[in-house]
């Protein structure tokens, strides 16, 4: 692990990673939720992909609430904070995909969970009747400098991993990427966008192994309603990172379940809202914006699955175009009664791998195609409803 010279200073990077161990109780609202997750991507014959993992730590604000099926206490806004530890229930999470087939439930469970900013943790463990504990952890590590360390074990499989950053530029290093907070709600998260992973893992169909590769780290404290989104984070084999977040409004709010509707003009009837794309390269060189007509537009028909058309570009002439096709699915979702149980609020997470295939584009007059940079995989979140 060697470590290189921050781009800011170390007491800059600190004071963003310390925000990793809060979710803001000040910021949040009768609407609030917060999860902590890594997606990660070992590194293979053909770049970082096709395996993927996920790990996700989750919460929202309701006396009752259900996450994937597993029915818990909600937050308390009301709930004691004592000397920087927050305590609540919240549920763990985590999917392995081998390539080919998409293992669910890795670890699922409940637990009261500990939040301290003193000890730098968030630990989320379940004792069972049998004697085995199962959750998920995040903690500091020892090193090198600002690292984390992450403890996932569970009925199906187990992970326990270091993850660092070079911090030697915005997106290899912890960004407090939005901080926004008004009466009405807002949102706050922590993203660290491309790490270096090493750990030893246990998984279905593919054993006991040491795994290298890229990942990406989010602390997410949302502050109103979960709305539905398209977000996109794909990998290179060089490490050339891609991503896109387009946040939209439409049927697809009132929409329950893994359905779709029953044409492609109805399923893309949308309104985005305020899209954002950039390219990154792996080394410390300027992040470059791709925000004009950012689209991703999924189209049925196609497999199982939908598959999404990618466009993006800026006026200096970058641009990016593919299609990002899918090889596995998994799906999160977060439900809370409304008026006595009488009505139910649904926001529903989808999440695709994808190959990228059909790439074509110019960044900083460098083509970039599959010829030039090889095999690109990412991750797709396709969002709907609403959580009230």
């Amino acid at each position: 692990m060697d470590y290189q010279p921050a781009y800011k200073t170390m007491a800059e990077h600190q004071q963003v990673y310390d925000l990793i161990w809060s979710q803001m109780p000040h910021m949040q609202k009768r609407t609030s939720s917060t999860w902590w997750f890594f997606i990660l991507l070992p590194q293979g014959e053909e770049g970082y992909g096709p395996r993927q993992m996920m790990f996700s730590i989750a919460t929202r604000v309701g006396e009752r609430i259900r996450i994937s099926d597993m029915w818990l206490p909600g937050l308390d806004l009301r709930r004691p904070l004592d000397n920087g530890v927050d305590t609540f229930a919240a549920a763990a999470v985590g999917w392995y995909c081998d390539g080919e087939t998409v293992h669910e439930d890795i670890v699922k469970t409940t637990a009261v969970t500990r939040l301290s900013l003193p000890d730098k943790t968030v630990e989320c463990w379940a004792d069972q009747a049998d004697g085995n504990r199962y959750g998920y952890e995040i903690c500091a590590a020892s090193s090198p400098p600002l690292s984390l360390e992450a403890h996932i074990i569970g009925e199906k499989g187990s992970a326990h991993f270091n993850a660092w950053g070079d911090l030697n530029c915005l997106d290899n290093a912890p960004q407090e990427a939005i901080n926004i907070d008004t009466p009405f709600g807002g949102t706050h998260f922590i993203a660290w966008r491309r790490m270096h992973f090493k750990g030893d893992f246990d998984l279905p169909g593919t054993g006991k192994e040491t795994l290298t590769g890229l990942c990406y780290f989010q602390r997410v404290c949302l502050n109103v309603p979960t709305f539905p989104w398209k977000w996109i984070w794909a990998l290179f084999p060089d490490g050339s990172m891609f991503s896109a977040y387009v946040p939209y409004a439409g049927l697809n709010l009132l929409r329950k379940g893994y359905t779709f509707f029953n044409s492609n003009r109805k399923e893309q009837a949308t309104l985005s809202i305020a899209p954002k794309a950039f390219w990154d390269w792996p080394d410390a060189r300027e992040r470059i914006w791709l925000a004009e007509g950012t689209r991703i537009t999924p189209i049925l028909g196609r497999g199982p699955h939908p598959h999404f058309e990618v466009t993006t570009q800026n006026k200096a002439g970058d641009f990016m175009r593919f299609t990002a096709v899918p090889y596995g699915h998994t799906r999160f979702f977060i439900d809370r009664p409304l008026l006595g149980s009488r009505l139910e609020s649904h926001w529903n997470y989808n999440e695709y791998m994808f190959r990228m295939e059909n790439v074509d584009g110019r960044i900083q007059n460098q083509p970039i195609t599959q010829a030039t940079m090889g095999q690109g995989f990412g991750s797709l979140e396709y969002t709907w409803g609403l959580g009230l």
